[in-house]
C-alpha cells in the first residue's frame, strides 16, 4: 500500500517534507538529526499559496513551507528576478527609448515567462515533496534518526504496512485510517516524560502549616502578612506538585497504551496472510487511538491550567 506524508501525522509529515527538500537542494547532505519544529505560526500570502499544494494540514503546511522558505524564495528570485527582470529591462528600453515594439514584445514575453516560472516552479516542488508516496529508503532514514521508543514503534508499523502492497482494498482503507489516527494521537501526546526532582507535596504543606502557626504568633503585622503569603505560596506549590505528578503518570500510561496498540497491530500485519488481514482489528485499533488522542488533548489543557495560576500570581504582584 502507499502512504503519503499527510497519512503519518503532522510532525512526521513536516520531517519528511524537510528531508526531501534538503535532499533536492543538497543531494550529498544526509539528515543529521531531528528536524521537528513547532507547528503553526503566521504565514505570508506566498506561504499559503505554496502550502495549499503540499497536501498537508494547514499548521503542518505552514511549518513545512517556512522551513524551506530560503530555497523557495531562491527559486522565485532566480527565475523571477534573474530571468524576469533580466529580460524585462531590455523590453522596457526597447519600448520607451529605442522604439522597437517587436523586440520589446519578444523580450517582454521572455520576462513574463521568467516571472511565471519563478512562481510555478516552487509550487511544483512543494507538491512533489508533500504528495509523493513514502519510499522504503526515506522510512529507513527516519528510523535511523529517531530515538523515541514510541515514535520508532509507529515507524516500524509504517514499514510493515509498506511491505503489504497487495492488501485487499477494504483492509488498506482500514489500515490507512488506523495509521492516520495513530499518527494524530502521537502528535497530541506530550513528549516522553522525564522524572523531575520535585519536592514532596506533604512536606510543602507541613512547612506551610508551620509558617501559618508562626504568623499567628507574630506580633508585627507586616511580618505576619509576609509569613501568610509564604504559606499560601507553599500551598499552591503543593497543589501544583500533585497535579504534575498526576499528569506525569497519565502521560506515561497513555504512551504505554499507545505503544502496546502499535506493537499489536504491527505483529498482526506481520503474521497475517495477504488476504487474511482482519479489518475489524484495524478498526478497533483506530478507535482506541482516538480515545488516546482525546486524553492527550485533555492532558494539554490540564498543563495550560496548571501554569495559569502561576501567571496570575506573577501578574498580581507586579
Amino acid at each position: 500500500m502507499e502512504l503519503v506524508p499527510a497519512d503519518l501525522g503532522d510532525n512526521r509529515a513536516v520531517d519528511l517534507f524537510r528531508m526531501r527538500a534538503t535532499t533536492q537542494f543538497s543531494p550529498s547532505t544526509r539528515r543529521g538529526g531531528r528536524l521537528r519544529a513547532a507547528l503553526g505560526g503566521k504565514s505570508t500570502v506566498l506561504d499559503r499559496y505554496w502550502g495549499r499544494e503540499t497536501g498537508l494540514s494547514e499548521p503542518a503546511a505552514t511549518t513545512a513551507i517556512k522551513s524551506v522558505n530560503g530555497q523557495l524564495l531562491g527559486m522565485l528570485g532566480g527565475f523571477g528576478g534573474g530571468w524576469g527582470f533580466g529580460f524585462g529591462m531590455p523590453a522596457f528600453m526597447m519600448a520607451t527609448v529605442a522604439h522597437q515594439p517587436i523586440g520589446a514584445a519578444i523580450f517582454g514575453l521572455f520576462s513574463a515567462t521568467g516571472f511565471a516560472v519563478g512562481v510555478l516552479a516552487p509550487k511544483a516542488m512543494v507538491r512533489k515533496w508533500g504528495t509523493t508516496p513514502l519510499s522504503d529508503n526515506e522510512l529507513e532514514e527516519l528510523l535511523q534518526t529517531e530515538d523515541d521508543a514510541l515514535e520508532r514503534s509507529f515507524l516500524l508499523l509504517i514499514r510493515e504496512a509498506l511491505r503489504h502492497p497487495s492488501l485487499p482494498e477494504a483492509a488498506q482503507k482500514e489500515l490507512k485510517e488506523a495509521i492516520r489516527v495513530l499518527g494524530s494521537a502521537l502528535d497530541r501526546l506530550p513528549a516522553a516524560p522525564a522524572e523531575t526532582a520535585l519536592r514532596d507535596a506533604s512536606s510543602l504543606r507541613t512547612e506551610a502549616s508551620h509558617l501559618q502557626a508562626q504568623a499567628l504568633q507574630e506580633p508585627d503585622r507586616v511580618a505576619a502578612e509576609s509569613l501568610e503569603r509564604r504559606a499560601e505560596a507553599l500551598h499552591r506549590s503543593a497543589a501544583a506538585v500533585e497535579k504534575s505528578s498526576t499528569l506525569f503518570r497519565r502521560n506515561t500510561l497513555l504512551r504505554q497504551e499507545l505503544q502496546a496498540q502499535l506493537e499489536a497491530l504491527r505483529l498482526e500485519l506481520t503474521s497475517s496472510s495477504v488476504g487474511g488481514t482482519d479489518t475489524s482489528g484495524l478498526a478497533q485499533v483506530a478507535q482506541v487511538a482516538r480515545g488516546v488522542a482525546r486524553e492527550a488533548d485533555a492532558l494539554a489543557q490540564a498543563r495550560v491550567e496548571l501554569e495559569a495560576p502561576v501567571l496570575q500570581s506573577v501578574g498580581g504582584t507586579s
